[in-house]
């Protein structure tokens, strides 16, 4: 017999990164208050990746610390809630464990492929397995799922599509049916320690990292392959390079700025908690950062190229809609596809001449090298 499953009690917010507000929505849901940039913060905080492999068709730039799901188990360990991650192959097991939490009044974090989720409208190439969403609802005779993304309001997927997502075998990271049973705990206690545990982890991993394209060490290698990738992307593959990178920094839910915004406001926050002065001028330096992330991604699109400019204020335009899911919301960012379409040949006969920019671009990424080798310096000594 078709079931019908469907929460209620969520507040309408835009959230900013998609685990953190996934994890908000959760705790809210319980009547638990913490803000999204301290989930954001005690889950390990800002990083860098610079990841590139030839199955690639460009590099995937990475601004938060962590793997995908390993941010929301550390947030709720810190703060006393416990996560039980469910993988399976099978999309059956995936199904009947949805509706198992969904029928104990539980609303389910689950990790998609979001190209498969129609209501974000993104093109075949967008494959990304590590996008989190909350279920509150399904109704099997109407074959709709009920899901809270980003956005301000909830948004409808077929079950199908919703399958589909969370069955993709895409890199990077194939989402394996993943999904997050969370436990809330009845109350917030002290979060002292795990704040400082939480900054002693982004620290080292910013100036210790394993590897060199993990943390500043990445973030000095991206600026020295930078200006190189007119030799290593051609045509349509170069400008996908630029245009991801922007997605990365500017909008794939970063709350703007590679996050640095975000864990900005993170210390801000833990140094009253702490009473800890030294935090406040850190987030300042941060936010002198999260102004450079910016620069930096504006000068991958920029205003010299008039192609590249409309290709930047199409994706901030679309994302804008899709974060107030306003009536619309999705034939206008359909619309917007075909726009950018439309310019892909000419951009890509733009790029024929483009060292000058990604000199600039270069001398941003140096800049931001520069103030964040400073800053984890002083906020590592500030945390001891």
């Amino acid at each position: 017999m078709p079931e019908r499953l469907i929460l209620g009690g969520f507040q309408p917010f835009v959230g900013k990164h998609c685990e953190t507000t996934a994890l908000k929505r959760v705790l809210d849901y319980h009547s638990l208050s913490l803000s999204e940039e301290m989930l954001f913060g005690l889950g390990g905080g800002v990083g860098f990746n610079y990841w590139y492999t030839k199955n690639m068709p460009s590099p995937f730039i990475g601004t938060r610390n962590g793997k995908v799901a390993h941010l929301l188990i550390n947030i709720c360990r810190r703060i006393g809630a416990h996560a039980a991650v469910f993988e399976t192959s099978s999309p059956r097991r995936g199904y009947e464990e949805l509706k198992g939490l969904l029928r104990s009044n539980e609303p389910a974090i689950i990790y998609c492929d979001m190209v498969y989720l129609p209501y974000l409208a993104l093109p075949e190439m967008a494959h990304f397995g590590g996008h989190a969403i909350v279920v509150f609802g399904l109704d099997e005779e109407r074959n709709e799922v009920y899901i809270y993304d980003r956005g301000r309001y909830p948004v409808k997927a077929k079950i199908a599509d919703l399958a589909k997502a969370r069955g993709s075998r895409f890199s990077p990271f194939p989402p394996r049916q993943r999904l997050l049973n969370v436990k809330c705990p009845a109350r917030i206690g002290n979060l002292q320690e795990d704040i400082k545990e939480s900054i002693q982890e982004c620290c080292q991993n910013m100036l210790k990292p394993p590897i060199k394209n993990i943390g500043l060490a990445g973030m000095r290698k991206w600026s020295s392959l930078v200006t190189e990738w007119p030799q290593q992307f051609e045509g349509v593959n170069l400008l996908g390079a630029l245009m991801n990178a922007f997605i990365y920094i500017a909008v794939a839910g970063t709350g703007g700025s590679a996050f640095r915004s975000m864990y900005a406001m993170f210390l801000e926050e833990a140094s009253y908690i702490l009473n800890n002065p030294a935090l406040r001028e850190v987030a300042e330096t941060m936010l002198e950062s999260a102004k450079v992330w910016s620069e930096i991604a504006s000068r991958l699109l920029p205003d010299s190229w008039p192609s590249l400019k409309r290709i930047r204020e199409l994706i901030l335009e679309k994302n804008r809609i899709f974060e107030e899911q306003e009536p619309g919301a999705l034939a206008a960012m359909v619309k917007i596809n075909a726009q950018l379409e439309e310019l892909t040949g000419r951009a890509v006969k733009d790029l024929v001449n483009c060292a000058a920019f990604l000199a600039h671009v270069q001398e941003s990424i140096s800049r931001c090298h520069k103030i964040e080798t400073g800053a984890f310096q002083r906020l590592s000594a500030s945390i001891c």
